[in-house]
């Protein structure tokens, strides 16, 4: 009995310390009319990149990464206010979150993302 009440404290303690980290904080950018925004980052074979943004008015949104002299979209939306996923990467690039406002006024675009393994 006392095993199973080690187990369980111990199994409660590492849920609260994975809940009690931080999130990660939004970021907020004002695009101009015809103009995107771009967050890039390197990232290894396998790894998984974790996003979400929402946006004040329709945006075109992408994920992309260059190979050699072409480019590859595994996400791409046009006119959407928001999206979440989850994409993990097939080989080590440089990967790139782009979001285009084709709109005649500023948007907001608050956007989150994390990388895991």
């Amino acid at each position: 009995m006392k095993r199973v009440f080690v187990l369980c404290s111990l199994l409660l303690s590492a849920i609260l310390v994975h809940a009690a980290a931080p999130a990660p904080a939004a970021k907020p950018v004002v695009l101009k009319p015809g103009k995107p925004h771009e967050k890039c980052i390197v990232l290894d074979s396998g790894q998984k990149l974790e996003y979400r943004f929402e946006a004040t008015a329709k945006v075109n949104f992408n994920l992309h990464y260059d190979k050699g002299d072409s480019m590859y979209y595994p996400v791409k939306l046009d006119r959407t206010l928001g999206e979440s996923g989850i994409y993990e990467t097939k080989s080590r690039e440089k990967y790139c979150l782009q979001w285009e406002n084709r709109s005649d006024a500023d948007v907001e675009v608050n956007y989150i993302f994390r990388v895991s393994k």
